[in-house]
């Protein structure tokens, strides 16, 4: 048996004696534990998984808001508005693993030491199927990655543009689109060589990145050519981010020293318009832009 101080325990309705009493026993049945493992082995996708696992929170304990974060993911419920409480653990994996993440709760009230105990059997319930998750967001960000600069690959593009119409056509939030390339990137690998080159792109995807928001995504789709999604965006959203880029070129000092500069071309979704219809509006107001600044050269 164990002794916890406890002033201000409440569970079920209960309110407990100053010092509540706990055995060694698990609080969770043996019934409970097979239906939490059903639950949460029924999807290795890690946002679909914690989204079973905050049911089960729910109706084992109550409901909380959660957050997980970790090297591989991150996701986020939030079930009410008030978070006065906050509680932190860090899941361990077995052996010699590092930490899968941190599982934080968030309460109106205070947490009890019940629900400590609950939430640590629940714990040790989903680490297994979570490391598994954790596993397959990996390789699937391998997948969607440049191998060069570490931003999205065309493979990612494609999958978000897909998903962000489906967004714009159910809540109308605004979407546009930036595609960007590099001028005279050719004469710097003629002149400077590959190696060089390479971390040209590399400086413009670190620019690209610091300059949107985090509900923006940026992409390279090969060679010296890029791509912006704007989610939620306004008419002045491209202006803003063109912006931020040219202050971001002028800080790297790699790109300084080369007289860097690059092209814009921008599309803004409208009802109806496919993905592909939205790319070639960029794509030809790109090369409308070009065509303008070698004009006045």
């Amino acid at each position: 048996m164990e002794s916890i101080p406890n002033k201000e325990y409440s569970y079920a309705g209960t309110k407990s004696p100053l010092f509540t009493v706990f055995s060694s026993e698990p609080l969770l049945s043996t019934k409970d534990k097979l239906l939490t493992l059903e639950t949460l082995q029924k999807s290795l996708d890690l946002k679909e998984m914690m989204e079973n696992f905050a049911s089960l929170v729910a109706s084992f304990i109550r409901p909380f808001n959660i957050r997980f974060q970790s090297a591989f993911g991150f996701f986020s419920l939030s079930k009410s508005q008030q978070s006065n409480f906050t509680r932190n653990f860090n899941l361990d994996s077995a052996g010699l693993s590092p930490r899968l993440g941190t599982m934080t709760y968030q309460s109106a009230t205070p947490f009890t030491t019940t629900e400590d105990k609950l939430l640590s059997e629940l714990h040790q319930l989903l680490q297994p199927s979570l490391k598994h998750a954790l596993k397959f967001s990996e390789l699937n960000s391998m997948v969607y990655k440049d191998y060069l600069t570490n931003i999205g690959n065309r493979a990612y593009y494609d999958e978000t543009i897909f998903h962000a119409i489906e967004q714009s056509n159910r809540t109308n939030l605004g979407l546009s689109l930036m595609v960007l390339d590099i001028n005279k990137f050719k004469p710097i690998n003629d002149t400077y060589g590959h190696s060089k080159g390479d971390q040209v792109l590399n400086a413009f995807a670190q620019v690209l990145t610091k300059s949107i928001r985090t509900s923006d995504f940026v992409f390279r789709l090969g060679g010296d050519e890029f791509v912006i999604i704007l989610q939620p965006s306004t008419p002045c959203s491209i202006a803003k981010v063109q912006q931020r880029i040219k202050q971001e070129i002028e800080k790297n000092s790699l790109l300084k020293e080369l007289n860097f500069s690059a092209s814009f071309g921008f599309s803004h979704w409208e009802i109806g318009t496919s993905a592909a219809q939205l790319f070639d509006q960029a794509d030809q107001h790109l090369y409308q832009n070009k065509a303008l600044a070698r004009a006045h050269r």
